[in-house]
């Protein structure tokens, strides 16, 4: 038996115990507690680099640096730290016993800066062949925007991006000017592979870079959808490390910068009784006993509204974005969601976006990844600026007469059609509240590819995508509205249309390095794709009352007839792509698409688009290598060809229409041959030559980017007049040319590179357009739009966008009574320019009076920071275009039907006799209204574009409130507006939808001024 432990046996026990456990307990906790390292990472001139990822070597553990260049980061004993940088050589570093590290990185010397994707692949920026312009989302973030195009809009030389109207999403693009007068100018754009995306649904916030295919030698590889340029969105993507999420939000107070002089109810009742006083002894009507509701006794006017005011009210709009991103080394994903309320100042017009984007990249082995895109995107938009012609709300607050109210005493609405004489129009606050013109689309794309690594040298890959895009238009116009006292019964319809695209992709990428001098990268690929549409519309009109609208057409007591109709094409491409590097320094590029339409005629449906690049990097030469003023210098050439398909369906071939007829006093439905087919008909094709070169400065503070380009259209479509015997009045051929050539230089310099830094952009471009052919005799073509007399004139040796109109030389005086009456005109009216010195004044006097491009556009960027603190300053300038202003023209001459622009007050009258402006006179009196040049004025302008002030949160107060980074900013939108334009909101203005009425206004919606807050949060 054992015997008891003894008092001093348990002690020596219970300290031996005490010990094993410390010492135990020391050893694995010296094993398993990391400790915590600091450090800063700086660029190759000493200053912070942001946003450097800071990786534990074997593990998932990482950190980005902040604004400081500091990072922290808790790593195990030997462990070892990897930093990455886009641009810098990646670096490693063992950690050993050190706990504060101070790191310098090193600019790479084979990347040199960013990868560009050049479509179906990447490569190198230093290595581009072509004219390529890369924007990332840092840019991006630092411009709050609803739309991506916004975002982009001055970011890239050579890329003219303009805002047609106040409209939100109201967007005109192209790229290096015009090169259609039938087809689209549009560039292509590509999201994440998949061709032809609508740009308005991409979430800004979900786009990582942004790639513009400028030249031939880049856009080739896109063939016959290439010849208006594209730009490459790549969306965001998971990373291998732990979950990040990020949330931002932007408010904007939205108000109008200026108002339009009109006239109030003071002077438009001068105005009109000079108007009357037009015959002699005609009498001034007696308004306070004929209208005794807006005339006090004593005959001036009751009311005196600002109809600006009424409508154009203050709003606020939001954007709300949520992402969530992370992954491992084997699954990686990145998830966003967007919410976005855009409220115009034009009362109940807005767009509400909601977005989803979520992207999941896979390693499924050491041979096979895949990855799955999917986003959703649903819009509802209420458009009020439609209509364009009419008597629109948005003419209508430049029109009504300033002595009709909003709403009469007892709760009526006022209107135009209460004054004696007027035109009849409603009043603006009243059509746009009963009014309905809303869009509801949702879009679905979705994505899914197969990369297979068939060997170390050559990689498959393949890929299959869809898009869906709805739309249901509901609208109706209410009969609460009326015009002179009638009652208009309600019309309502529903237009839903659906269009599913799909498109398979297929190709081969080899990437060799033979030897150190020599490396090729080549690609050979097929791609499919299908587009089908359909569209139903239904309407009906005579509802009793204004309850049902759009929703029960069923109850109206005349329906009308409803329409259908449904295409679809396809295309067919084969395509490859051959890069060459000499030594580093001699790139050589091929490319060349066949591409198969089923727009184009029997005998045309084939095209081939090659194109060839030649590069010299001259600073890798012996003799500039170790320059130390020139970085990098490398001189680009390309020249090539791509087409245009973008004409619509069944061009070529004869289409039917239907059509009806009266026999036997009953009507009957027929269908008849509607256009006479062209077999011949074809692509139009742009050749390009190109001539760039890339050039960095004293350790790459300077940096410039310069082009020179050459581009003509061959076989532009158009509609040639065919003889009337044959049943037609014309058919679409290939008739006609044109050439834009231009000028393109991006600036970076980097000013000031200490605590206090100071970066600036400067974008150029200058294009000239030029019509070199049109029609078989080159006859002058007038694309429209037409008012009054035709606006614009497409003529060989002209530009696009020439305005066309009669000269105003001031107006007749009393000492040209008699010269005046040969032109049957009289003291007080117009005097035009007699062109053609044939005494009389009519359309051969109609000549060219200006151009609606800008000679040069350019934005200046300037952003400076210190600390935690970051101005950034962006302006846009504009010089040399004209803006025809039609809205100019009917609000100044059209006295009495509707109210007038001040400038009537300097109207001719007999003492006043130098003046511009005809005698002011009842439209029965014979309007003077003309088309002239006295409606165009000087569209050139400068704009404080961006002014936003923002700062980061110290990363220590940002750690102990859990979160991995803050940032607020403030700032305005359209801050300020330097320009001549006196009659109009604003110069940068296009009206009407066609392609060839660029800065072409009639009573647009102004853009407002908008002040930001903004809040980016990081979890």
């Amino acid at each position: 038996m054992n015997r008891l432990m003894n008092a001093t046996e348990i002690k020596k026990l219970f300290s031996c115990c005490c010990l094993a456990i410390f010492l135990s307990f020391t050893a694995v906790y010296g094993q398993i507690q990391p400790k915590e390292v600091s450090g800063t990472i700086l660029d190759e001139n000493k200053a912070p680099l942001v946003g450097v990822s800071v990786l534990v070597k074997g593990t998932r553990s990482a950190v980005t640096t902040n604004e400081k260049g500091s990072f922290k980061i808790h790593v195990q004993p030997n462990a070892v730290l990897m930093m990455s940088y886009i641009g810098y050589q990646p670096m490693e570093i063992a950690v050993g016993d050190q706990t504060v590290l101070s790191i310098q990185m090193k600019l790479s010397s084979k990347s040199l800066g960013d990868v560009v994707v050049i479509g179906y692949g990447t490569q190198r920026k230093v290595d581009v062949t072509g004219a390529v312009a890369s924007v990332n989302t840092a840019i991006i973030r630092e411009r709050p925007s609803p739309n991506a195009l916004g975002a982009l809009a001055g970011q890239v030389p050579g890329l003219n991006i303009t805002t047609n109207s106040g409209r939100p999403g109201d967007y005109r693009i192209n790229i290096r000017g015009f090169n259609s007068i039938n087809a689209s100018n549009n560039p292509l754009f590509v999201v994440d592979g998949v061709i032809g995306v609508d740009y308005a649904t991409i979430n800004p916030n979900d786009i990582a870079t942004i790639d513009v295919l400028k030249d031939a030698s880049s856009t080739s590889i896109y063939g016959a959808r290439g010849s208006g340029g594209v730009i490459i969105i790549t969306t965001k993507r998971g990373f291998n490390a732990k979950p990040t999420v990020n949330y931002s939000f932007v408010g904007g107070y939205n108000v109008l910068p200026r108002e339009i002089p009109v006239l109030n109810s003071t002077q438009y009742q001068a105005i009109e009784k000079a108007a009357y006083a037009y015959v002699p002894g005609r009498a001034y009507p007696d308004f306070a006993t004929l209208e005794p509701a807006l005339y006090n006794p004593d005959g001036t006017p009751r009311y005196n509204t600002n109809w600006q005011k009424e409508v154009y009210k203050p709003t606020f709009s939001q954007n709300h974005n949520l992402s969530v991103t992370g992954g491992n080394e084997d699954l990686r994903y990145s998830m966003n969601y967007g919410y976005q309320d855009d409220e115009a100042l034009l009362l109940m017009t807005y767009n509400k976006k909601y977005s989803m984007r979520i992207n999941v990249d896979g390693k499924v082995n050491n041979w096979l990844t895949t990855g799955l895109n999917l986003s959703g995107t649903y819009f509802q938009e209420r458009i009020q600026d439609d209509g364009v012609g009419g008597l629109t709300a948005t003419r209508e607050v430049l029109e009504a007469l300033p002595m009709i109210p909003v709403k009469m005493p007892d709760g009526a609405w006022g209107g135009n059609w209460m004054h004696l004489a007027s035109e009849g129009a409603d009043n603006p606050v009243n059509i746009l509240r009963t009014k309905y013109n809303i869009n509801n689309r949702t879009v679905v794309l979705g994505s899914t590819f197969f990369n297979i690594r068939l060997s170390h040298d050559l990689d498959f890959r393949t890929s299959f995508s869809s898009q869906i895009n709805t739309n249901k238009n509901n609208n109706a116009s209410s009969g609460s509205a009326i015009q002179r006292g009638l009652y208009q019964k309600i019309n309502a319809g529903i237009n839903a249309d659906k269009a599913v695209y799909w498109q398979s992709s297929s190709y081969f990428t080899y990437k060799k390095a033979i030897n150190q001098d020599n490396n090729i990268n080549v690609i050979l690929g097929a791609e499919w794709a299908k587009n089908s549409y359909e569209i139903v519309s239904a309407s009906a009109s005579n509802f009793d009352g204004d309850f049902y609208l759009w929703n029960n057409l069923g109850a109206a007591t005349v329906p009308n007839p409803p329409t259908s109709s449904a295409y679809d094409w396809q295309i067919n491409s084969y395509f490859s792509r051959a890069i060459y590097s000499l030594k580093n320094k001699y790139l050589f590029t091929a490319t060349g698409r066949y591409d198969g339409s089923s727009k184009f005629g029997a005998n045309h449906k084939y095209a081939f688009f090659p194109s060839a690049a030649f590069a010299w990097r001259a600073s890798e030469e012996n003799f500039l290598k170790d320059s130390r003023v020139i970085n990098n210098l490398k001189l680009r050439v390309s020249y090539g060809s791509t087409g245009n398909a973008e004409i619509g369906q069944y061009q070529s071939i004869s289409a039917l229409t239907s059509n009806t007829a009266i026999f036997n006093g009953a009507r009957a439905t027929g269908a008849v041959q509607g256009t006479m087919p062209n077999p011949d008909l074809k692509w139009e094709r742009t050749n390009q030559f190109d001539v760039g070169v890339d050039l960095s400065l004293f350790g790459n503070r300077i940096n410039i980017v310069a082009d020179i380009y050459d581009k003509v259209t061959k076989d532009l479509l158009l509609s040639a007049p065919v003889p009337l015997t044959s049943g037609y009045d014309n058919i679409l051929k290939n008739i006609g040319s044109v050439r834009n050539r231009g000028i393109e230089l991006g600036l970076m310099t980097n000013n000031l590179t200490g605590p206090l830094k100071w970066n600036t952009t400067v974008n150029l471009t200058i294009n000239r357009n030029k019509i070199l052919a049109l029609g078989t005799h080159n006859e002058d073509i007038f694309p429209g739009p037409g008012f009054l007399d035709q606006t614009n004139i497409l003529r060989v040796g002209q530009q696009v966008g020439t305005f066309f109109g009669l000269v105003r030389e001031g107006v007749w005086s009393t000492d040209d009574a008699a010269k005046a009456a040969t032109y049957n005109a009289k003291p007080g009216d117009l005097k035009e320019k007699d062109i053609n010195g044939d005494g009389k004044i009519d359309g051969n006097d109609r000549t060219i009076i200006g151009y609606a491009y800008p000679k040069y556009t350019m934005e200046l960027i300037n952003k400076f920071s210190y600390k935690n603190l970051d101005l950034l300053i962006d302006l846009q300038v504009s010089q040399g275009n004209k803006v025809l202003n039609l809205a100019y023209a009917t609000s100044e001459d059209r006295q009495t039907l509707a109210n007038s622009y001040t400038t009537v007050i300097n109207a001719w009258t007999p003492a006043q006799q130098n003046t511009n402006i005809a005698r002011v006179r009842l439209n029965s009196d014979g309007p003077s209204l003309r088309q002239d040049n006295h409606y165009l004025e000087d569209g050139s302008f400068i704009r404080g574009k961006n002014i936003s002030l923002g700062y980061n949160f110290s990363s220590r107060l940002v750690e102990s409130v859990h979160l991995h980074s803050l940032r607020v900013y403030a700032g305005v939108q359209n801050a300020f507006l330097i320009t001549k334009y006196k009659y109009g909101y604003d110069p940068e203005v296009s009206t009407y939808p066609q392609a060839f009425a660029y800065g072409i206004e009639f009573y647009a919606m102004p853009k407002a001024r908008t002040f930001n807050f903004g809040v980016n949060v990081g979890f």
